[in-house]
């Protein structure tokens, strides 16, 4: 009878909001991340301390985890990121290009022959004093800081901001920084 006929509508609700809820997810991965408008890449250059990562394979292992960035004549930039795995220094050469003519917040960093990735400025301090930077796919994200840590309610808010582009956030790893000197040159070799 009727508790048959309601058990069926709640079934069929719960059906429904899982195929909404799919739905939306599958949309929202359609959609590219948003970038922050515009950055001035001068302000942008220098070094900056990893306060969190989505982990990846490249990094696995790293602490006192420093990028340095360097502006490059033809455009774009040079990346170095510097970790130490094991108390061994390990230095990452890169270079990012602009992945769209004039863009100063999409770029492309290619690290040795086979590995880049998207590297795309998706939310960034007025002061620049931290950002957060992502790719296309989602399964790339950093949080960066002037700093080797970030006040709690900016760091929170910056990465309430980018589970809000659908990034999976909860899977964020903090940085371990043991107030390691840097290098006095970290681009010497």
């Amino acid at each position: 009878g009727l508790s048959g006929l309601h058990a069926g509508a709640v079934h069929g609700g719960v059906h429904m909001r899982v195929l909404l809820l799919a739905a939306v997810a599958a949309l929202a991965a359609a959609v590219p991340p948003k970038t922050v408008e515009r950055m001035d890449l001068a302000k942008y250059m220098g070094t900056w301390y990893e306060v969190a990562v989505l982990p990846n394979a490249p990094q696995d292992g790293c602490v006192d985890t420093v990028v340095h960035y360097r502006p490059r004549a033809e455009g774009g930039f040079d990346l170095l990121n510097t970790c130490y795995k094991k108390s061994k220094f390990k230095p990452y050469h890169g270079t990012a290009k602009p992945s769209e003519p004039g863009s100063t917040t999409k770029f492309y960093a290619r690290f040795f022959l086979f590995f880049g990735s998207d590297y795309w400025v998706l939310d960034l301090d007025p002061e620049y004093r931290w950002a957060v930077v992502g790719n296309a796919g989602r399964d790339r994200l950093w949080v960066i800081s002037r700093t080797p840590a970030l006040e709690p309610a900016v760091y929170d808010a910056a990465v309430a901001r980018a589970k809000a582009q659908g990034y999976p956030v909860e899977k964020l790893a903090r940085t371990v920084h043991t107030g390691r000197a840097l290098p006095a040159d970290p681009w010497a070799d």
